[in-house]
């Protein structure tokens, strides 16, 4: 499918281009930061037939929003079905952030906020996990602890990557458990291996 194809029916005065952008968006984007915003060009028919159209903004634009907005976290907690127990930790987290724009996307895998249009999103609050925009790029995420796994923090590094935070590398690695020298499977207790002897 082309780009003109995909969204052919959208028409093109909804559609805009940051300049020397790729791909194009709608005004209410969720990836457009305030300074994307206030470069906005309209799209032309050639911009239509050689870029595609962000795909949130493809199922935003299409007739059919997809996107739920909220006017409480609460609200869009138990919109998404978030667990009971990961529920006082992530309104601790939002506490600190500003909220005013609160949405669950169509894909229904997490809880958005952001301070309002045109700003990036401050934090995603999946099921079972926060991921926290930091000031110098990047999210770092907080996986919400369970009865059997404590709460544990890794940072999304801006290529994408992931990176251990200062606390997790603090702490000293588990020695690895005991191997056999012949077949390199671990021992049980007894030191014997069940393989070999």
């Amino acid at each position: 499918m082309t780009p003109a194809e995909a969204g052919a029916e959208i028409p093109i005065e909804l559609l805009y281009r940051v300049p020397y952008g790729k791909v194009l968006h709608g005004k209410d984007c969720q990836h457009l930061t305030p300074s994307r915003l206030a470069t906005l060009q309209p799209a032309t028919d050639l911009d239509r037939q050689k870029f595609k159209i962000c795909r949130s903004c493809l199922v935003a634009l299409d007739g059919d929003p997809g996107r739920d907005d909220f006017e409480s976290f609460d609200a869009a907690l138990e919109a998404l079905h978030v667990p009971q127990t990961n529920r006082p930790t992530m309104r601790a987290i939002a506490e600190g952030l500003d909220t005013s724009r609160i949405w669950i996307p169509a894909t229904r895998a997490y809880v958005a906020v952001s301070p309002g249009t045109g700003h990036e999103v401050t934090a995603f609050f999946n099921k079972d996990s926060v991921d926290v925009r930091q000031e110098e790029g990047g999210y770092e995420r907080l996986v919400l602890s369970t009865p059997a796994m404590p709460a544990a923090r890794t940072t999304a590094a801006k290529a994408g990557g992931a990176r251990k935070t200062k606390a997790a590398a603090a702490q000293e690695p588990e020695p690895a458990p005991p191997t056999c020298p012949t077949c390199y499977m671990q021992l049980p207790g007894t030191g014997i291996c069940d393989s070999c002897d």
